[in-house]
């Protein structure tokens, strides 16, 4: 594959915090067809790409007796490199 057609989706649940900052930068960014810059890595300190990703679907889960969670869909569009490894 050329190196200039790089494809990624990420899907990860995360709990529903207005307060967090994260949380709002992903949300604002789902709400204004934005990007949000992530660095997806297959553990604390790993390796994985960094880059600006669009977010494509955020939809609310509400679990009788769990928290409010969110799963969230992320595209890469913009890559930058990749994080750590070889």
């Amino acid at each position: 594959i050329a190196p200039t057609l790089r494809e990624c989706s990420v899907e990860f649940e995360m709990v529903w915090d207005t307060g967090d900052a994260g949380f709002t930068a992903i949300k604002t960014a789902f709400l204004s067809a934005g990007m949000v810059a992530l660095k997806v890595l297959d553990q604390a300190g790993g390796q994985g790409p960094d880059g600006d990703f669009a977010i494509t679907s955020f939809s609310r889960n509400e679990a009788l007796e769990e928290a409010i969670t969110v799963s969230v869909t992320a595209k890469l569009a913009e890559f930058r490199s990749w994080v750590g490894g070889a």
